[in-house]
């Protein structure tokens, strides 16, 4: 986005960025290829809901599920020092960041702690981190349509550092007309704040104002939204939703060391050691 290359540039934010990028997207350094990271991103997470892996090539299951939770931790926090200047860096932001991260990793631990001890508890954990990962896709979408909407309403603004404006305004008379704060002889521009107006019809400078005015709020609104989302989903295959005790619980009958599987996996298929 238009301003944000201006803290990414950087040193630290630039190999922070690109480390969290690299791995959260990906989730398994076998699957990132150079050149190819949007082609097969989050594959890794994907094949761990395979049924056919998960009971058949135990061990891909397991190795993919360490090396994707692995890649998850190591890239949150990377995104967790990004999220100090992402978007401006607000507040708002930034809780809505840690949040969310704190989420995912609580979920990817409680996932791993029940591995072997609650077959169903795991799978619903692994199945929480993911949802709750992918609430950043949401908040994406909801912040676009955000954007438009505040640029309809017209009277929203958000607060830019000069030095911020300068790196995208380098006609020093637009900016002295616009910002003169900015434009004033013997001023630290890394000191100055003015606010910028907010509209995807302006320049791109108001359009990446648009996007950080609401960038917070569609972190927070996309991860409540995946929460109770996903909470709705696991308590649809309850009986009680206060029980903790699976509709199909009559089905999972079959034991495989401490993985419980359907009963028709038996048929044709031996049980082998999970």
């Amino acid at each position: 986005m238009a301003g944000e290359w201006f803290w990414f540039n950087q040193p630290t934010y630039k190999v922070n960025l690109f480390i969290h990028i690299y791995l959260s997207t990906c989730k398994s350094p076998s699957l990132c290829l150079p050149g190819l990271t949007r082609a097969v991103g989050g594959i890794g997470a994907v094949f761990q809901f395979i049924p056919a892996i998960r009971r058949r090539k135990v061990i891909v299951h397991r190795l993919n599920g360490y090396s994707v939770l692995t890649c998850l931790i190591v890239g949150n926090i990377c995104g967790g020092i990004v999220g100090r200047r992402s978007f401006g860096g607000e507040l708002n932001v930034q809780s809505g960041y840690y949040v969310m991260g704190l989420l995912v990793v609580v979920a990817a631990l409680l996932g791993i702690y029940y591995v072997k001890k609650d077959t169903r508890r795991h799978r619903r954990w692994m199945l929480r981190m993911v949802v709750y990962f992918a609430a950043t896709i949401s908040a994406r979408l909801i912040m676009l349509a955000a954007a438009r909407i505040i640029t309809i309403v017209d009277t929203y603004y958000s607060v830019w550092r000069c030095d911020e404006v300068l790196n995208l305004l380098t006609d020093m008379e637009t900016v002295g007309d616009l910002y003169p704060q900015c434009a004033a002889a013997g001023t630290n521009a890394a000191h100055i704040w003015v606010a910028v107006h907010s509209s995807t019809h302006g320049g791109p400078l108001n359009y990446a104002s648009a996007l950080r005015a609401v960038h917070g709020m569609a972190l927070w609104i996309s991860t409540i939204i995946h929460a109770v989302a996903v909470e709705f989903y696991v308590r649809a295959h309850e009986t009680n939703p206060f029980s903790a005790t699976d509709r199909t619980e009559a089905t999972n009958q079959v034991r495989l060391d401490y993985a419980l599987e359907p009963l028709d996996f038996a048929v044709g298929n031996p049980p082998t050691s999970y």
